[in-house]
C-alpha cells in the first residue's frame, strides 16, 4: 500500500468522512442523498480510489446494517466509534466462488455447542474486500447451518455478523490486492474461528435473516454511491 495511506485514513476518520450516513445522535453527519452524492462526486473527480475509500463505508457495511438492524447495545457501542474513525469498517461479502452475488456459494457457519453455549464455527475465505487490510471492525456474510437443531431462535440461512479484529487473532487480513495499481486498501479475509450469537447484527433472532438485510441495504447504498462515482468520472472526461 501507499506509505502515506495511514495519514489519509486518519484524516478521513477524524474529519468524519466515514460517518456520512450515521445518525447525528451517534455523532454522525447523516447527509441527505443529494449531499452525499455531491460530496462523493467531488472527491472522485480528484481521486477515484479515494472516492471508493469514502464510498464503501457509507454504503453497504457495518454502519448501515447496524442502524437498520442492530440491537440498541450494538448501536451504542459501535456507531459513535465508526463516526469518529476509531473503528475502520469493511464488509466481507465477495468470495472466490460467488463474486459479490449474495445468493451464490458462500462461506459457512456451523452451529455447535462449545463450553455449554451455542457458537457458530466459521470458515472464512473472502477476497476483493475494500479496506480489509486496515479494518478493525469487520462485517461478514455467512451461510449458517444447524445440523443438530440447536437454534431456538433464528434459522438456517444467510447471516450477517460483526467482528472486532483485535479479538480474532486467527482472522488473517494481511494480504493486499492492488487493482488497477491505484493502491487503495483492498484485500482478503481468511480464517477459522467461532463467534457467539450476540455478534450477529440484531442478535440471535436475526440468524438466517441476512438475505433480507442485504437486499434492503444493497439497493440504497449502491443506488447513490456508484452513480456518484460514475458522475465524477463523466465530469472529468468532459
Amino acid at each position: 500500500p501507499n506509505p502515506n495511506y495511514k495519514n489519509i485514513i486518519d484524516y478521513l476518520g477524524k474529519n468524519k468522512f466515514f460517518s456520512l450516513i450515521i445518525d447525528e445522535k451517534y455523532d454522525g453527519h447523516k447527509l441527505s442523498v443529494k449531499e452525499l452524492s455531491s460530496l462523493l462526486t467531488k472527491i472522485t473527480t480528484k481521486s477515484p480510489c479515494l472516492g471508493v475509500t469514502v464510498m464503501v463505508p457509507n454504503s453497504l457495511g457495518p454502519g448501515e446494517l447496524l442502524q437498520h438492524y442492530g440491537t440498541e447495545e450494538q448501536k451504542n457501542k459501535f456507531l459513535p466509534k465508526l463516526s469518529t474513525g476509531e473503528y475502520i469498517p469493511c464488509f466481507g461479502l465477495t468470495g472466490p466462488k460467488n463474486g459479490s452475488d449474495a445468493g451464490g456459494l458462500m462461506d459457512t457457519g456451523i452451529v455447535k455447542t462449545i463450553d455449554g453455549k451455542n457458537k457458530i464455527e466459521v470458515t472464512l475465505n473472502k477476497r476483493y474486500i475494500t479496506l480489509a487490510p486496515i479494518s478493525n471492525l469487520i462485517g461478514i456474510a455467512i451461510k449458517v447451518k444447524d445440523p443438530d437443531n440447536l437454534l431456538k431462535n433464528g434459522k438456517e440461512g444467510i447471516t450477517v455478523a460483526l467482528l472486532e479484529k483485535e479479538k480474532y487473532k486467527s482472522l488473517d487480513t494481511s494480504n493486499y490486492h492492488n487493482p488497477l495499481n491505484v493502491g487503495f486498501p483492498n484485500g482478503t479475509l481468511k480464517g477459522h474461528f467461532s463467534i457467539s450469537e450476540n455478534q450477529i447484527i440484531g442478535g440471535r433472532d436475526n440468524i438466517g435473516k441476512g438475505w433480507q438485510m442485504l437486499m434492503e441495504c444493497l439497493a440504497a447504498g449502491r443506488g447513490v454511491s456508484l452513480p456518484a462515482t460514475a458522475n465524477g468520472a463523466s465530469k472529468v472526461a468532459t
